[in-house]
């Protein structure tokens, strides 16, 4: 890619002229991946007490009426509410996949943004298909150069950097030229924002919410004319020096954009488990524990989380009161696997939290920092227990189910997509959604899928 004057303008050159062709197959392979996952988890997730109150307050402000569908919940609304809705359904669970490099959800709010758009212009699904992998790339890449700095401040990057690429995916959708696809990603900065003070909270889901309303609402108001400075990310008081303290280290220069596709370089952690992803290699060991100790478990006197560095900054310490705040700390969801064999949407509901048992687990957690896990960005941990008569067991995950290295397989994401399904589709609904989106590409209007996927009206 040659050398552009700023950041906007590489990312919109790249971006505008990004062939499909150019995509390996293989990446266009996981991009139909991430469609099926996070659409199972929008499903789910749109029964959450998050999503319900975004979809009653769109209806009370007379947004309830428009072309796009609002997954899950038996209506259509107009692009922005649909947007809004279906990004806060899509994070409501925990349950959506994660980037390694960007250390946030790329898809929740990039499918979220892309559908209710492409819908409303009546678009196929090989144009929805590409855009997303644009908007997958530049937020991996600009991911990949800002963090951890960008992360340690304490911005979600799902809002602060996934506003960006979601825009720049909406902007390719509709096929801007140069000159408002430039003036979006600058309007789109304005707009980052996001705290992971908020984790563990239902404004936590908001914020992939916010982030996919907001991308649709730059794209459009760029594609009427507004405009915005070309030195919105690179300027003394631009993106990068206000929210991760100085430029990508590759600038000045060109930003790797597709050099190779960061699809097949970093990939996507497909999550088996609705909660946090620091939680997960945690969550495995002391599910394998709950294998080996039977019915011995009311004989442990002490459980021990040896955790990487990372753990410490990302999750909710103390025990959790709610069970949002569950999905985001180690505590519970060790002793959730420990006393349940599993961690699923069963085990974050109030009967499971108050559970005697988990409450007894939970006050024996102790988390110790471990400098001797690999720094893979992986969230790697060792759970140990101690029973009563002395004798203890350990087991330890550096790569825990879902990651690249250790993936999903096929088959399991087929079981994810019809067990998330299964909350608002029959069972037939469920067959014939899963092979569209398997075949997205194939679809020559997307709103044949968003439909099927909005279910039966919902109270």
């Amino acid at each position: 890619m040659t050398q552009q004057s700023n950041s906007i303008d590489q990312i919109a050159a790249w971006a505008e002229t990004l062939a499909a062709r150019q995509v390996p197959p293989a990446a266009f392979a996981l991009a139909r991946r991430a469609f099926l996952d996070t659409l199972a988890v929008s499903l789910s997730g749109s029964q959450l007490d998050s999503a319900r109150i975004v979809t009653e307050l769109a209806r009370d402000l007379g947004q309830g009426d428009g072309p796009s569908s609002v997954i899950g919940r038996g209506f259509k609304a107009d692009i922005l509410a649909a947007a809004l809705a279906n990004g806060t359904a899509a994070h409501a669970e925990l349950f959506d996949d994660n980037n390694e490099p960007m250390m946030s959800h790329p898809s929740a709010s990039l499918v979220s943004a892309l559908l209710p758009l492409g819908q409303s212009r009546g678009l196929g699904g090989a144009d929805v298909l590409l855009a997303y992998v644009v908007g997958f790339e530049i937020n991996v890449v600009l991911g990949r150069e800002l963090n951890p700095r960008f992360y340690e401040a304490g911005w979600h990057v799902t809002r602060t950097l996934g506003v960006l690429g979601a825009t720049a995916a909406c902007c390719r959708l509709l096929g801007l030229s140069p000159r408002p696809f430039r003036a979006a990603l600058g309007i789109a900065a304005s707009m980052a924002s996001g705290l992971r003070q908020n984790f563990g909270t239902m404004t936590m889901a908001l914020h992939a919410g916010l982030t996919a309303r907001d991308a649709v609402q730059a794209a459009l108001l760029a594609e009427k004319g507004f405009l915005s400075d070309a030195e919105a990310l690179d300027g003394r008081y631009g993106f990068f020096n206000l929210f991760a303290g100085g430029p990508p280290a590759c600038l000045p220069g060109s930003l790797p954009l597709g050099q190779p596709f960061e699809l097949l370089r970093s990939g996507i952690i497909f999550k088996p488990y609705p909660s946090g992803a620091p939680t997960h290699a945690a969550v495995h060991a002391a599910l394998a524990l709950h294998g080996r100790l039977g019915g011995r478990l009311h004989e442990l006197t002490g459980i021990v989380c040896h955790v990487h560095p990372w753990n410490f900054m990302t999750l909710r310490e103390g025990i959790p009161a709610d069970t949002l705040r569950a999905r985001v700390s180690l505590r519970y969801c060790v002793a959730a696997a420990l006393r349940y064999g599993a961690v699923g949407s069963a085990q974050f509901t109030d009967s499971a939290l108050a559970d005697p048992l988990v409450q007894k687990f939970m006050d024996l957690v102790e988390i110790r920092q471990a400098d001797d896990l690999p720094d893979n960005g992986l969230f790697p941990a060792a759970v140990e227990v101690r029973l009563a008569n002395g004798e203890t067991a350990q087991v330890r995950c550096d790569v825990p189910p879902g990651a690249p290295a250790n993936p999903m397989s096929g088959a399991d994401a087929d079981r994810k997509y019809r067990s998330c399904a299964s909350a608002v589709l029959e069972a037939h609904a469920i067959e014939r959604t899963r092979a569209m989106i398997l075949g997205i590409d194939r679809l020559a209007d997307i709103g044949e899928l968003c439909s099927a996927l909005e279910g039966g009206t919902q109270s």
